[in-house]
């Protein structure tokens, strides 16, 4: 319990949606907290996003999660169904129903049973205070193994908790970031103030992190910070003290998102692409990206004798790069430059040692002069990957 951030507890439960297993977790927050959330932009968003997303401008006392039911592409239904468990919440909880948060993660689909969840609220109080760790198990669906990140921040002589909860392993390209992700802290902090820092974490860590190319509907990250501890408030103006979170929240969220990547579902190998030199920002990203969607290029890291002129082959329908200006190196190897291919024993040593190298690293310099830069980090894209998502309805 010593690690759990101030004015939080949490009830784990097993409403019997997953059988014998965790699958429903209620988070509380006393006193009530801000929040910033950050949601899919799949056009396709479930039921409990579309609830969650007019409430999150409020105080946050509850955060309702359950696993193994999506409750996606439900229609009204789906959506009542939400509201019929937030009112129960409401009357079992004393907590009102503006002051809640939902998020589901599954089975698109399917009918969310109510009942079960239902009756697990109504015993949920004698499981509270447990502690954080089962909400793990309950948001997992394909996890391979837990995603959990703890840490202190020192703010005005207090000493910040912060308690970080991830799943995610398939379906992973974000717009967003294609996870659960929960965040607590009894941190005292502006609403503005977070949303910014978040937003921007977010955006260099769970927003470059790619798997199989795909948004899921589910998806949402969510930061709720209760002010427990007691330190005096952050805001921007302070910019010493809003470094300092800003830095806390990279760490946790980069972590996370390296532990996502790690799990992706069949992947042999990871591979971080770095875009130099681009023309402008928007190039560094776009190509970064592009490149880490390429099906040629997840698949050339699993070749005995890697083509690597295939990454160029993937770039080379970008915009605004010159092709004679531009340098490629893999693992550190120069590839290409000056418009031509290397062909060298370096270059020649690596496609032997390819096949054996689990983390790799793309650079693709473009040689503009200018500092624009940008990175994604990626996966490669097995028999064993595709088998696994055509045996399931995740």
């Amino acid at each position: 319990m010593y690690d759990i951030p101030l004015g939080f507890s949490s009830a784990a439960l097993k409403s019997g949606l997953k059988n014998n297993d965790y699958d429903l977790a209620i988070i509380k927050s006393d006193p009530p907290s801000v929040v910033s959330a950050v949601y899919t932009q799949n056009n396709f968003q479930a039921a409990p996003i579309l609830f969650s997303k007019k409430n999150d401008k409020n105080n946050i006392e509850l955060l309702i999660v359950n696993s193994k039911i999506a409750n996606s592409l439900t229609g009204k239904s789906g959506y009542n169904d939400v509201l019929d468990i937030v009112k129960h919440a409401e009357k079992v909880l004393g907590i009102k129903k503006d002051n809640i948060l939902t998020a589901s993660t599954g089975i698109i689909g399917v009918q969310l049973d109510t009942k079960k969840i239902k009756k697990s609220i109504d015993v949920s109080l004698k499981y509270f205070n447990q502690g954080f760790d089962n909400i793990s198990r309950v948001i997992q669906t394909r996890d391979k193994f837990d995603k959990i990140y703890k840490a202190q921040l020192e703010v005005s002589g207090k000493s910040a908790k912060f308690y970080a909860v991830a799943k995610g392993s398939s379906i992973i390209h974000p717009n967003m970031a294609t996870v659960l992700l929960f965040i607590f802290t009894d941190l005292n902090i502006e609403k503005g103030t977070l949303n910014k820092a978040f937003k921007e974490s977010i955006d260099k860590t769970l927003n470059r992190i790619s798997i199989d190319g795909e948004t899921s509907t589910n998806d949402m990250a969510v930061i709720m910070a209760n002010g427990a501890v007691g330190n005096k408030i952050i805001t921007e103006k302070n910019k010493k003290l809003f470094k300092e979170f800003k830095n806390k929240l990279d760490e946790i969220c980069a972590y996370l998102a390296k532990m996502i990547i790690l799990d992706g579902e069949g992947i042999t190998k990871t591979i971080i692409v770095s875009v130099k030199r681009a023309k402008k920002q928007d190039d560094a990203f776009n190509i970064a990206q592009k490149i880490a969607k390429s099906n040629i290029v997840k698949i050339l890291f699993l070749s005995k004798n890697p083509n690597f002129e295939k990454i160029l082959s993937a770039l080379g329908t970008s915009n605004n790069i010159n092709i004679n200006n531009i340098s490629l190196y893999v693992n550190d190897v120069l590839i290409y430059s000056n418009g031509e291919l290397i062909k060298n024993e370096s270059v020649n040593k690596l496609k032997k040692e390819i096949e054996d190298i689990k983390e790799n690293y793309i650079t693709i310099d473009l040689g503009f002069n200018t500092k624009y830069e940008d990175y994604y980090y990626f996966t490669d894209l097995t028999q064993e990957s595709i088998s696994i998502h055509s045996s399931y309805n995740i």
